[in-house]
């Protein structure tokens, strides 16, 4: 489809709504200022509109109400009505945008992705954000009577060995999930590595100052988790550490900014522990409202559980804590360990160990020269290397050659 009198169109598609979707947004946007046309097409759950343009991205949005969404996204591979649904809607958006390359965002539609690369004679890349079979075992509706009636977990691992295998380039958030790939995929495979880096000029663009929350957490010495509350994140571990540490760390705060679906247990612990004038639950926040969290944040914390997904993973919180100067405190995933032994700006202790993290928070409280200087290192690694604008150029570099594969008529 692509000519040279025109730039290339990728056609992206995610299963989800968007915005928001940090990532999705941040690879269309940096491609976009290289020069190429980025057309998305997801959903919409009925609140936003069918065409649009946001930042320059080409947004295509399907309607489906959010309810028969969540059923069905999790029975794909049972119900073929949804793969139906998604072959039929992705067709057409590759034949009315000319698209020349689809981008699949995570795993479960690489399967139609395949059928339609097949019909079009496009090339296919599969970003996979996350480990996704295992996302699907540790899923708690998966795991109900219903779910494991209807889910099959092991023929996750089997879609993902034989669509990933036929893709023709893989996108992954960590070389720990390349290697990953490495080992189940038989054959060779192009690979991009496009980790979960923050713009340190576009974040520190949009934070704002807000003094009510600044001027609630003054004068203590706060502890900070943020993103998803869900059984993996290890949360319950930290709330435990702060009742080793309530009669240790006279101003302690631990501050818990997010939400999901472990919220009512984590306030029902946090009273069993006896701490719960110590835990202040902020609920999701605008993320112009961090950098005000961080004024009164003395350590940061990681607790995710250490699995075959937290090991292969790049969470945007970590490099948001190293921008913002904070010493980290995080599990011994080993994607996590890895950056934040080599860089020393924070402290590893073992997943799940409350006192081993307790110990980890107090060191750090004894130390504030230490918490500096761990500070000040991950601050100077982000702004020097570990920033999207150096690690995107991969990407912008993949699909350049794509490009000029497809204006010489040459198959890829």
């Amino acid at each position: 489809m692509n000519g040279a009198d025109r730039s290339l169109r990728i056609g992206m598609v995610l299963d989800n709504r968007f915005p928001p979707d940090e990532r999705v947004e941040k690879e269309a946007l940096s491609l976009i200022a290289a020069g190429f046309e980025v057309f998305l097409l997801c959903f919409s759950f009925g609140k936003s509109a069918a065409e649009e343009n946001y930042k320059g991205i080409q947004i295509r949005r399907v309607f489906m109400p959010q309810n028969l969404y969540k059923k069905l996204s999790a029975l794909i591979l049972t119900v073929p009505f949804y793969r139906w649904f998604w072959y039929r809607k992705i067709k057409r958006f590759v034949k009315l945008e000319e698209i020349d390359c689809l981008h699949i965002h995570d795993l479960p539609l690489c399967g139609v992705g395949l059928k339609i690369r097949k019909k079009y004679k496009i090339p296919l890349v599969a970003d996979m954000h996350e480990n996704y079979p295992v996302l699907i075992e540790q899923e708690k509706w998966a795991n109900t009577f219903w779910g494991r009636l209807l889910i099959n977990k092991k023929k996750w691992y089997r879609v993902e060995k034989t669509w990933l295998g036929e893709v023709d380039h893989i996108i992954c958030v960590a070389e720990e999930m390349k290697k990953r790939f490495e080992k189940i995929i038989n054959k060779p495979k192009s690979y991009t590595i496009l980790p979960n880096y923050i713009d340190p000029e576009n974040y520190l663009a949009i934070q704002r100052p807000v003094p009510e929350i600044e001027e609630k957490f003054r004068g203590k010495f706060g502890v900070m988790y943020y993103g998803g509350f869900d059984s993996m994140r290890g949360i319950e571990t930290l709330l435990e550490a702060g009742k080793i540490l309530k009669d240790k760390i006279a101003n302690l705060m631990i501050i818990l900014i997010g939400t999901g679906s472990i919220m009512p247990k984590l306030h029902g612990l946090a009273a069993q522990l006896g701490i719960s004038d110590l835990v202040a639950f902020e609920g999701w926040q605008n993320p112009a409202n961090l950098s005000s969290y961080m004024k009164n944040t003395r350590v940061s914390v990681i607790p995710h559980l250490k699995s075959e997904q937290t090991d292969n993973s790049s969470p945007n919180k970590l490099f948001v804590f190293m921008l913002e100067k904070k010493p980290i405190v995080s599990t011994n995933c080993h994607s996590l360990e890895k950056i934040i032994t080599e860089l020393e700006c924070g402290l590893i202790y073992p997943s799940a160990d409350s006192q081993e993290l307790a110990k980890n928070i107090y060191t750090l409280y004894q130390n504030p020269g230490f918490c500096e200087k761990m500070g000040n290192s991950g601050f100077r690694a982000v702004m020097e290397q570990y920033n999207w604008s150096g690690s995107v150029k991969n990407l912008i570099k993949f699909y350049q050659q794509i490009n000029l594969s497809l204006d010489r008529g040459a198959t890829v």
